[in-house]
């Protein structure tokens, strides 16, 4: 369990870098870049993202596993992202430069969010794994106890 939780954590970082990595190179460089050149590797990279979530997603159906699945389709958002880069800086008035390091600072966040809300999953499971309280629980026959008060009693109280 702890093997399986930590190869997660590391898959996630791992992917993190090489997008941080993406987008830090694409923001640097997009000045040396002409506008052609420019639009024709971001036409690229985001099919080349678009194309590793869909197999990630088909993985993720073949053998039932949701994580895979979720990773397939934060790959699918890198794509839009990457694919939009060509519009979304001209709407918002920003430079391509600005607008890859938000893209890059937002992943970041969310990576850290995600591996840290994995992390408290992880250890609740551990927990409640360890605790043995619901056996006890459940190998304690319930006992009832009457509540009800005897009328008798109550009577000869009150008469003497």
């Amino acid at each position: 369990m702890k093997k399986e939780f930590l190869k997660r954590v590391l898959i996630n970082l791992i992917i993190a870098l090489v997008v941080i990595i993406y987008f830090v190179i694409f923001s640097t460089q997009y000045t040396k870049l002409d506008s052609s050149i420019l639009y024709r590797y971001t036409d690229i990279s985001s099919l080349i993202f678009l194309v590793i979530a869909i197999i990630a997603m088909e993985i993720s159906y073949k053998k039932s596993n949701e994580y895979i699945f979720l990773s397939g389709i934060e790959i699918a958002i890198i794509a839009v992202f990457t694919l939009l880069t060509k519009h979304v800086p001209k709407v918002i008035n920003c430079s391509i430069e600005v607008y890859t390091l938000a893209g890059a600072n937002l992943f970041v966040i969310y990576t850290l969010l995600k591996n840290a809300i994995l992390y408290t999953k992880q250890n609740q499971d551990e927990l409640e794994n360890m605790s043995d309280i619901k056996e006890i629980v459940k190998d304690e026959p319930v006992k009832k106890i009457s509540k009800r008060k005897n009328v008798n009693e109550n009577e000869e109280i009150e008469n003497d």
